[in-house]
């Protein structure tokens, strides 16, 4: 199938898009100690660009102290202006093939919290929207993940800290939050990003608040459907008045939890009309939390593509759909106007070659779901790939990272007339 849709520009709120696919936001475990920029790092995003890649959503990225103290350091941070030089390189790097660069932002693990001790702070407590015991219930494991592990001789796990009950956030750790994300947002933008995304998905801190089964607060914050969406609408006000008009924010949200008593179609229809009324540029979608993993990281392809729809026909700014790995149906999705574009993550993982051979007509290697990325992920490890050995060794290959010097991509406000000869 010839793929037209696919490589059609697009845009974002001001931002131009060479194309319909975004690599989404991972977890990598590639960053220094303390969420650092590392060379691994940057060959891993740098390769991918060069393959034609249109957006590169990175992340996350750990914005507050409150947020620090109960984060694993497996995303980035900006807690001080050591970050900064490698979060600058790095969207230099994409920017120099042409490739667009947002960075999605961490509002902590909430309920979903995992390996407390390592977290930089162990002694700190786990809050989300309101107390909840982060016992894990009982999930439909990823089916070839499950197969893949047994034929190992071992178990998939999903990371979690069993019989320990969060508590509520207080409006001072709330407000420190948001007030810290919104600075952030403006440093990337200062940085040379194209835009950031707000985290409310997959069940952890900020997909809480919106969240019927987990946000039981009684305060501002909480109660009715409207209430339950003030955390965002804050994230997002106090981000816009930082960055102006022209900076893309966008959010990330799951379609459905699909646990009982949780956030629902309908529910995630109207927080995106809502946030959209705001000025929100674009919504991408997952699924799922890690209550119900299989739909987290689902076993089938284009298994988000209906829902994803739906919500798509209710709103004007353009939408992002995971977990669609064939090129094909990735074309016939964003032709027949399911989806703006494809969002890629584990495909990325097997084949960084993804983009150039869909561009081609050819096919790329398959994700086989095995879930090996993800065990590295729970144990702490630089993700790995059963089917692409090259993977967590970008840094040390030709035809990742540029093998000559380029010509560096100023941020905006480093353009000047200022001091040039007449």
């Amino acid at each position: 199938m010839e793929k037209k849709a696919l490589f059609q520009p697009i845009q974002i709120g001001n931002v131009e898009i060479k194309n319909r696919l975004a690599l989404l936001p991972l977890c990598l475990n590639y960053n220094l100690k303390g969420g650092l920029v590392s060379t691994q790092t940057k060959a891993f995003f740098a390769g991918r660009a060069r393959e034609g890649l249109g957006l590169i959503v990175a992340g996350t990225l750990t914005v507050s102290n409150e947020v620090y103290k109960r984060r694993v350091g497996s995303g980035f941070q900006m807690m001080d202006h050591s970050a900064k030089p490698g979060l600058y390189e790095l969207a230099e790097l994409a920017q120099m093939y042409g490739t667009k660069i947002f960075m999605q932002f961490s509002y902590g693990m909430g309920h979903q919290i995992s390996k407390k001790d390592q977290w930089p702070d162990p002694t700190a407590d786990p809050i989300t929207a309101s107390p909840i015991e982060t016992k894990l219930i009982p999930p439909a494991q990823p089916m070839k993940a499950d197969v893949w592990h047994k034929r190992m001789g071992t178990e998939f796990q999903i990371a979690n800290v069993e019989n320990m009950m969060t508590r509520e956030a207080t409006l001072k750790e709330l407000e420190e939050i948001e007030d810290t994300q919104a600075v952030a947002a403006l440093a990337l933008k200062t940085l040379g990003f194209d835009g950031v995304e707000l985290h409310f998905g997959h069940g952890y801190f900020g997909a809480g608040f919106i969240s019927p089964r987990v946000n039981q607060r009684k305060d501002q914050y909480g109660g009715s459907p409207e209430k339950r969406l003030t955390f965002p609408k804050n994230c997002y006000e106090k981000a816009r008045k930082r960055v102006g008009k022209d900076f893309a924010i966008g959010m990330r949200i799951s379609l459905e939890e699909h646990v009982p008593g949780g956030q629902t179609l309908d529910d995630t229809k109207y927080i995106c009309k809502e946030m959209e009324k705001l000025g929100l540029n674009y919504v991408s979608f997952t699924n799922g939390c890690h209550d119900a993993f299989d739909y987290y990281q689902p076993d089938e392809d284009g298994s988000m593509i209906e829902g994803a729809a739906v919500i798509k026909k209710a709103l004007k700014i353009p939408v992002i759909t995971a977990s669609i790995h064939d090129p094909d149906l990735a074309e016939k999705s964003v032709a027949e106007g399911k989806t703006d574009m494809v969002g890629l993550a584990r495909a990325l993982f097997a084949d960084p070659h993804w983009i150039s051979k869909a561009a081609e007509g050819k096919r790329p290697v398959r994700c086989i779901k095995c879930g090996l990325c993800w065990d590295h992920i729970v144990f702490g490890l630089p993700i790995r790939c059963t089917v692409n050995p090259e993977l967590g060794f970008e840094q040390y290959l030709p035809g990742y990272l540029p093998e000559r010097p380029m010509k560096s991509v100023l941020p905006p406000h480093l353009h000047s007339s200022k001091g040039k000869e007449k």
